[in-house]
Order: C-alpha cells, then structure tokens, then sequence
C-alpha cells in the first residue's frame, strides 16, 4: 500500500471476547504496562455502560465517543445493516456532536471489512496523499482510517468506522486489537438490547393474545344449555391463542332457538377478528327480524365489504321451533351438518345450499329448506379441523369415525355434551399427543 507505514490486519482467528474474558488481556495487548492498564480501564467502562445504560440510543453514542477518544480519531460512525443494506446509525465527531446520517464516508471500506471480517487500520504517509482503500478515502484527504465489523458470534451486525485528516502515532497491532474488541463490546451491546425489546414486545404480545383468547371465550355460550326445549353442548378450541372457528345458541323469541357454527378462512387474530363481526351480524339480524329469510343476503354484503382479499366465512345457522319441532336451517358452504336419530340409527346430513359468505356481493340465497326433528334426534355440527384433523400417520379422522363415534355414544336417553365429550375425546386419541393444525369447533343440539 503506497505510502502506508504499517497495516495491520489480525487473522482469521481473532478472538472476540466476552466481558468476563477482558482482563486477560494486559500482557497479550502490547506488553507496555501502563499502556494496557488504559486499555483495559477503557474497555471495562464500556461494559459498566452497556450494563447500565437503558436507553440504546444513549448507549450506542456513548460508546462511539470512547471509541473516538481511544483512537484519537476526529470522527466515528456506526454502520448496521438494515434491510440488507449497509446504512449509517450514528455518526459522531470528537467533540461529541451528532453529524447526521448522511456524511460524506468511505463506503467501500466497511463494505470490505463486513465482506471479509477483519478489522483494518491504516496511516497514510505525510509525503503522501493517496490511500489505496478507496478513491473517497484521497478525495477526503483522510491519514488514517480503522474498521472493525460488528460481530457476536456468527452474525455481523455491521461496522465500526473511524477516521481523521491530521496524523498521529503510527499504529500498531495492539490498536488494532483494542479497537476490534471495542467493536465487539457494541455489537453485543446492540444485540442485547434488541433481545430485551424482543422480550419486552414478546411478553406483551402474550398478555394481549391472553386477553384475545379470554374475551372470544366469553363471546361463547354456556355449555351445555337448554333452550326452546332443545339441548345444547359445544366447544371451540383454536389453533393458536386465538382463532377463526365459531358456534352460538340463544334465544329468539319465545319457544325458538338460533344455532350456529361458522369457519373463517385462515388461523391467529386477523380471522379471530371477522369472527367476532360475523357473531355481531349473526345475533343482530336474527334478534330483530326473527327469521331468516333474507338474512344471508344481508350478512354476505356487509362481509364483503368487511373482508380483506380472498377471506371468506362457511356458515350453518337454523332457527328450531319447539312447537312444531321444526329445523329451518341456511347452510352457506359449511360442513354438511348431520342429524341422527338412534331410534333408527339413520344419518341424514344437510348438505350446503348457499355459497361461503364474503366472496360474491351481489348474490342472495333462496327460501330457507327445513325438516322436523323427532324427540331424541341429535343435530351434529363440525368444522373442518375435526374431520381433517390427522394421524401420526397423515390419515385423517373423517367423516366415517366421527359418525361412529356418534352411533357409539348417542342414545334417545342421553345428552349432547355426552356427544361432544366422546368426539373430542377420540379425536385427541387419534391424533396422538399432536397438535391440531386446525381451530376445532364441534356443536351438538338434542331435541
């Protein structure tokens, strides 16, 4: 290099250091005892900070400054790489002021020193201009110029760059090393605190998801329950915290009772979200217009409105009338639900009849279908994540053991929450000790 009087670059087994390892090195630095005590006086401040100071802005720029001073530099920046670009954080000059972040710099010296791992210092010459890092490097008129990469452990954050215009002592491979370690100090220092803001946002993503999950619980009906004289049973239980699975039951009027179970496409909060809305729509509409007729029209414009791209929500809703114990039922793109009667041992299933709801706007079902329940038919409702809940194996629980399940534990003298429990219980034995890849929401109703 013309006009460099020493380089100095470590190999590629250049320790970095943790704190606790610091004191080691007074003898390996340089051997100049007086020197080394500086040294590590210098390093030791800067881990008290890095454990003391809490706010990371406040700590990257004191910790820029003791670099800057330490090498007698005129300015120093911290570089992080930033959505795969190299971007400057923080700049500093020796007087403690803030530069910005758009000074003039050697880009392709920290570019090298990311791209290769090795820190760098170099002087140039006093009967010499040229420095052949970079051409920016000459036009800046710099004499002396160090990089070291940000690293904790395998991963580079980014660099450590200082530099200055006038010369100083000629610098050596202790320099070089004392600056290296400095590097390590920050990037360990950034690290730790983005895994503490990582852990702060963490836990609180938690509490809220637990408050999420307590709220769409509450939004469930008792069970089991008994109205209009049927009897009712469910459970929802979501794939992550929250989920897009939804039944109800209540009242609609006087010897009438409103059942319904309902999938949003998709897992987690977004899905959770629109179900809540699908439930307001749901409870509004039938509390005051008493019927369905005309309701699925009404809740497909206002969901396709609400839905994002591509959502969509299956839908089974009935109303029962106790007085001529009849089921008039809209099925919009959900499971077929099944009634069996174990008087007969018969399965009849209620096929869809309507499109999912949230796909098309300006499209409306027709006259809702009903059929009359004898005394002692059981009403099965399922999502998806029953029936294609899977194996160890990959096989899936289908619709075939989910009815033998039924025929097995419902009896004319037995209960719906006796039904929920058994399909549950044999859905976990099937999958094993896995978990569910789906919200599972199953709801039985007994006349």
């Amino acid at each position: 290099m013309g006009g460099v009087q020493e380089e100095a670059r470590p190999g590629d087994g250049l320790p970095w250091f943790s704190p606790e390892e610091l004191y080691r090195f007074a003898e390996f630095m340089s051997g100049d005892a007086p020197r080394d005590q500086r040294n590590i006086q210098v390093l030791l401040e800067m881990v008290a900070e890095t454990l003391r100071q809490p706010d990371l802005e406040d700590l990257m720029r004191t910790l820029l400054d003791k670099a800057i001073r330490t090498t007698g530099s005129e300015r120093g920046i911290l570089l992080l790489n930033e959505d795969g670009q190299l971007r400057v954080r923080l700049a500093r000059d020796s007087l403690g002021r803030d530069l910005g972040t758009t000074i003039k710099m050697s880009r392709r010296v920290p570019a090298s020193v990311i791209s290769g791992g090795t820190p760098v210092i170099a002087r140039v010459g006093s009967d010499e201009e040229s420095l052949e890092l970079t051409d920016s490097v000459t036009a800046m008129r710099l004499r002396q110029v160090m990089c070291a990469p940000l690293r904790i452990r395998s991963q580079t954050l980014g660099a450590l760059y200082v530099d200055s215009k006038i010369g100083g002592p000629p610098p050596r491979a202790a320099d070089l090393m004392l600056f290296n370690t400095q590097a390590g100090l920050i990037a360990m220092a950034i690290e730790n605190h983005k895994l503490q803001h990582d852990t702060v946002e963490a836990r609180a993503m938690r509490e809220q998801l637990r408050v999420a999950r307590d709220i769409q619980r509450r939004l469930l009906p008792e069970s089991p329950a008994v109205y209009a004289g049927l009897e009712l049973a469910g459970r929802s239980e979501p794939f992550e915290r929250v989920g897009g699975d939804y039944f109800d039951y209540f009242p609609v009027d006087t010897g009438r009772v409103g059942i319904a179970i309902a999938d949003v496409s998709g897992h987690g909060v977004g899905p959770a979200l629109v179900m809540s809305d699908v439930r307001a729509h749901l409870r509004s509409l039938l509390e005051t217009r008493r019927s369905l007729g005309g309701l699925y029209g009404l809740m497909n414009r206002a969901l396709c409105t609400d839905l994002a791209g591509g959502m969509f929500v299956s839908l089974f809703v009935a109303v029962y009338d106790s007085k001529d114990h009849r089921l008039e039922y809209q099925n919009a793109g959900h499971n077929a639900p099944v009634i069996y009667s174990p008087a007969r041992d018969r399965f009849v299933e209620i096929p869809s009849n309507a499109p999912a709801l949230g796909i098309i706007s300006d499209i409306s079902a027709g006259p809702c279908p009903s059929l009359k329940l004898a005394s002692g038919d059981y009403v099965i409702c399922y999502t998806d994540g029953v029936t294609e809940a899977p194996s160890p194996d990959g096989e899936l629980f289908g619709e075939e053991r989910l009815m033998a399940i039924v025929r097995e534990v419902a009896r004319p003298d037995g209960h719906a929450v006796q039904v929920v429990d058994a399909v549950l219980a044999g859905l976990r034995k099937h999958m094993a000790g896995r978990a569910a890849r789906d919200d599972v929401t199953l709801l039985v109703a007994k006349a």
